[in-house]
């Protein structure tokens, strides 16, 4: 992320004292200490400062901004995928501007999209695309997948599968029961749990295993008790 294009989006939010941030930044270098000999000073202009209590707002300004982009061409170009929040869609239109149609969710750099369509879904991506390229990140596309939502086996083998790219990359397709995963989330395309139920359990197996083989539960190792104090109220043992 560049530091430039931060400081850019956050006085165009009217965020006040930026020009105080920039000088911080500017005046940050960093030395690395390899073989007990420092490296030259390095200066940097792209990221947050790690450690700092202002740099997760900084980031997510910054991919508020983003967010707002795709938010935005959903509405003028009618992409969504059916939901809505807070209103009656009868009567109203997508492009009011208190709009309940929205078509991204985000926590910190994970980002999901959606449509009704992969017109619409690759108009969004371009988005993305734009957006990266002007301001220096980067998509680990690996990382990146389709999620088709339709429960219609018969339809889906049917129609082709959508080829969408990003950087010129095509998009991972995931299979109708396949499960994928979002901020600790399981989802399917085909509405069938069954599958991610089986993988929080054995998770769930796996982690009560795990606790059972630790030294310090009782059946594997020795119990060590302990009186506390001389108040009445406070004795006993653990």
């Amino acid at each position: 992320m560049s530091q430039a294009a931060l400081w850019r989006m956050m006085e165009m939010f009217k965020i006040p004292d930026v020009d105080l941030l920039e000088q911080i930044y500017e005046g940050t270098t960093v030395r690395l200490a390899t073989n007990d000999e420092e490296s030259a000073t390095i200066t940097l202009n792209t990221g947050v400062a790690q450690g700092s209590i202002t740099s997760p707002q900084l980031f997510n300004n910054f991919v508020n901004a983003l967010l707002r982009m795709l938010t935005v061409t959903g509405q003028n170009e009618d992409i969504s995928h059916g939901l809505q929040i807070g209103k009656n869609q009868k009567g109203d239109k997508q492009r009011d501007e208190n709009g309940y149609q929205f078509n991204n969710i985000g926590f910190i750099d994970d980002i999901s999209i959606f449509a009704d369509t992969p017109e619409g879904i690759q108009k969004l991506l371009n988005v993305v695309q734009e957006f990266t390229a002007c301001c220096g990140m980067q998509i680990n596309v690996k990382k990146a997948y389709l999620l088709v939502i339709d429960n219609d086996r018969k339809r889906r083998e049917q129609e082709p599968t959508p080829l969408l790219t990003i950087n010129g990359e095509t998009l991972q397709v995931m299979n109708l029961d396949d499960a994928c995963r979002y901020l600790g989330y399981w989802g399917t395309g085909n509405g069938d749990m069954r599958a991610t139920k089986e993988m929080v359990r054995q998770k769930i197996i796996a982690a009560r295993d795990l606790t059972k083989c630790h030294p310090l539960t009782a059946s594997n190792g020795i119990v060590h008790k302990q009186r506390y104090g001389s108040l009445p109220l406070l004795s006993g043992t653990h």
